[in-house]
C-alpha cells in the first residue's frame, strides 16, 4: 500500500476463489481517485466473486465483461491436435463428427478440452472413446452411461467379429462426475483412468505448491525411492520414470515449464494450477500426503508423508514423533532472513531432529531453509533412499551418513558440503550423487555399478591419481559426470583412463587447466549428448572426423577463456 500511495496504477490478478481474499486484497490498495484500476480473470466456477467485486466500483459501474470460450469449431480443432496419434492414422481420419459433443463437454473450455484428448488419447477407437465421451456428457448422456453390473459404470460395444471393450469407472466417481463443474468433471476422469502406479506418482506433485516447477530427475528419483517404480528387463528405473512423467505429460496432467538448465538438460514439470488444488484434494482424502502451509498446525503422529510450503513465524517445533513417516518434503522460498523487532535482519535456523523418529524415513527433500545440520542420528534411517537439502548454512555432513546402506541419491548441491566421510562411498545402491565442490577420495575400493550421476566433485587437494586405480576407474557406469578442479600433471593421465571406459557417458562437464583431448577423439564416448569444458584445450586435427566420433552430440559449451583460441572453424562445421 505505502509503495503504490499516491500512484497511477493497473493491478491484474488472476485466481482468486474467494471473496475473503478479494477483501483483504481490496483493503491493501490505495484509493487516491487517480484513475487506478484492479482487473481479476476469474472462471465462470468464480461468478459470485466476480459480482462480489462488482460491489465494490464506484457509481454503479458495471466492470464484468464475460470474455467468449472456444466455439464449437475451434474445440474441435484443438481436441484433434492433441488426441491424434501420427502411428494410429488418425490424421487420415474425419475427426470433425467428434467437434460438438467435445464443445457440449467442454463448453469450450481449453483447458478441460485438452484433457479430454489426453484421456481419449490412450483409448481404443471408436467404442472406448464412445463410452468415454457417453459417460462426460452432461444431461441424459450421463444416465445413459449407467449399467447394471454391480456398482461400476460400464461403456461398451460389441464390434462385428470382435470381444466386447469396455471402459469402466466406479460408481463414486460417477456422482463425482454428476456434481462437479466442467474441468472438475474431466479432470477426475482422467485421474481415475490412471493405472495405480502412475496414479501414486501423479499424486506426489501435491506435495509442492502450485507455484513450483519440478525438474525431472528429482521427481523421477524421488518416485524410485518411493518404489512406485519397479524394475523391468532391458530399461533402469530412471528411463521408466521418465516413460511415466512423458504420459501424464502426454495426457496433458501435467506441463512443461522449463528446459535448460545449465550444460545438464533437465526439463521442469508442474501441475497446472487449475488442476493443483484437484489434486491436492484428493491426495488429502486418499490419506496420500498431508501439506501444510504453515508448521503451527496439528500433524496426526501416524502421518505417512509430509509437506510443508511455508515457515512464517521462524524456527520449526514439532512434539510428534511420526513413527510411519515415509517422506518429508519442504520446498519453501528462501526465507532465511526476516526482521525482527528493531528492524534488524536476522537468519532463520532450522534443523531436523523432529525427524529422528522417523525410522521408516525413504525421502527428505528440504529447500529453502536455514539448516547448519543434520542429525547424527540420521544414520539409524536404514530406510532412507533419497536426501536433497537445499541450505547454503550447511557446510559438514555427519559421519553417520555412511551407515545409509540403501541411498540412492543424496544432492547436496546447494550447500557448502566439501567433505564427506571416505566410507560413504562403499554404498553399493548409490544412483545419483550431486555437489558444489565435494571432494573425492583418493582411490574407492568398491565398485559402484548402479551410479549413473556424479556431478560437482573435485580431487582431493594433496596427492596424486593413480592411472591405474583412480575413484572414477570404479563408476564406469555414469552417465553425467561433472569433475572440477583436477591438474594434468596431477590426474591427466588417470582422468584420460576412466573416460576411455564410461561408455554410457552420456553429460559430461569438465573444468581444470587442461582438457583430455580424449574428450573429443576416444571411439568409446559416442554416447556424449553435451560437453561443457573450460581449461586449455588440445583441438582434434582438421582430418579428425567429429560428428562420426560423436554422433549424439547436441551441445558444445567453452567457456571464453578456455583457450587460446576459439572453437577451430572445422569443428564448428562438423557440430
Amino acid at each position: 500500500r505505502h509503495h503504490l500511495e499516491k500512484k497511477r496504477y493497473l493491478v491484474i490478478i488472476h485466481g482468486i476463489s474467494s471473496e475473503t481474499i478479494l477483501n483483504c486484497l481490496r483493503a491493501s490498495l490505495p484509493d487516491d481517485n487517480n484513475g487506478s484500476s484492479v482487473v481479476l480473470m476469474l472462471d465462470t466456477e468464480s461468478e459470485e466473486v466476480a459480482w462480489h467485486a462488482n460491489t465494490l466500483n464506484k457509481d454503479g459501474i458495471n466492470g464484468i465483461h464475460m470474455l467468449n470460450r472456444l466455439d464449437e469449431k475451434r474445440s474441435g480443432e484443438l481436441f484433434c491436435s492433441r488426441a491424434s496419434r501420427k502411428e494410429m492414422s488418425d490424421v487420415k481420419e474425419d475427426m470433425s463428427k467428434y467437434d460438438k459433443i467435445v464443445y457440449d463437454i467442454t463448453g469450450g473450455y481449453p483447458l478441460a478440452i485438452v484433457l479430454l484428448a489426453g484421456l481419449l488419447r490412450f483409448k481404443e477407437k471408436p467404442g472406448q472413446w464412445e463410452a468415454v465421451l457417453q459417460l462426460l456428457r452432461p444431461g441424459p448422456g450421463m444416465e445413459e452411461a449407467q449399467g447394471v453390473e454391480g456398482n461400476k459404470i460400464i461403456g461398451s460395444v460389441l464390434p462385428k467379429g470382435r470381444r466386447r471393450i469396455e471402459w469402466r469407472m466406479s460408481s463414486t466417481t460417477q456422482s463425482n462426475l454428476s456434481t462437479r463443474t466442467t474441468l472438475e468433471r474431466v479432470f477426475w476422469a482422467s485421474f481415475e483412468d490412471l493405472p495405480n502406479d502412475l496414479k501414486s506418482c501423479f499424486l506426489y506433485f501435491a506435495a509442492f505448491s502450485k507455484c513450483t516447477s519440478m525438474p525431472a530427475d528429482d521427481i523421477v528419483r524421488i518416485w524410485i525411492a518411493e518404489g512406485f517404480i519397479k524394475p523391468q528387463k532391458g530399461k533402469t528405473m530412471e528411463e521408466l520414470g521418465y516413460n511415466y512423467l512423458n504420459e501424464l505429460l502426454l495426457r496433458c496432467l501435467v506441463k512443461v515449464e522449463e528446459e535448460a538448465n545449465d550444460a545438464y538438460i533437465n526439463e521442469e514439470f508442474s501441475v497446472h494450477k487449475r488442476l493443483h488444488g484437484f489434486l491436492q484434494s484428493e491426495a488429502r482424502e486418499a490419506g496420500f500426503i498431508d501439506v501444510h502451509d504453515t508448521y503451527d498446525i496439528f500433524v496426526p503422529p501416524s502421518v505417512r508423508r509430509l509437506s510443508f510450503m511455508s515457515f512464517e513465524r521462524g524456527h520449526t517445533a514439532f512434539t510428534n514423533k511420526f513413527r510411519k513417516l515415509r517422506s518429508f518434503i519442504s520446498c519453501v522460498d528462501e526465507q532465511d532472513q526476516r526482521n525482527d523487532s528493531q528492524g534488524v535482519y536476522q537468519k532463520r535456523r532450522h534443523d531436523l531432529k523432529f525427524l529422528c523418529r522417523s525410522k521408516f524415513l525413504r525421502v527428505i527433500h528440504v529447500s529453502g531453509l536455514g539448516i547448519r545440520e543434520l542429525p547424527n542420528e540420521i544414520g539409524d534411517m536404514v530406510h532412507l533412499r533419497y536426501i536433497l537439502i537445499g541450505s547454503m548454512d550447511l557446510e559438514k555432513l555427519p559421519s553417520s551418513i555412511k551407515s545409509l546402506l540403501n541411498l540412492q541419491t543424496l544432492d547436496i548441491s546447494e550447500t557448502r558440503v566439501e567433505e564427506i566421510h571416505p566410507s560413504f562411498w562403499k554404498i553399493k545402491t548409490l544412483r545419483h550423487v550431486m555437489a558444489s565442490k565435494l571432494s573425492l577420495p583418493a582411490s574407492i575400493d568398491e565398485q559402484l555399478d548402479e551410479l549413473q550421476t556424479l556431478w560437482g566433485v573435485k580431487p582431493a587437494q594433496q596427492g596424486e591419481w593413480d592411472q591405474r586405480d583412480c575413484p572414477l576407474h570404479k563408476t564406469t557406469k555414469l552417465r553425467s559426470l561433472f569433475l572440477d578442479g583436477f591438474e594434468q600433471s596431477k590426474h591427466g593421465a588417470a582422468l584420460e583412463s576412466a573416460l576411455g571406459k564410461m561408455s554410457f557417458l552420456a553429460n559430461l562437464k569438465l573444468e581444470g587447466d587442461e582438457i583430455p583431448s580424449c574428450v573429443f577423439t576416444a571411439q568409446n564416448l559416442r554416447y556424449l549428448e553435451t560437453i561443457d569444458i573450460a581449461g586449455k584445450i588440445k583441438w582434434p586435427e582438421a582430418t579428425s572426423d567429429v560428428r562420426r566420433i560423436r554422433p549424439n552430440l547436441v551441445m558444445l559449451k567453452v567457456y571464453k577463456d578456455s583457450s587460446e583460441e576459439a572453437v577451430p572453424q572445422h569443428i564448428q562445421n562438423q557440430l
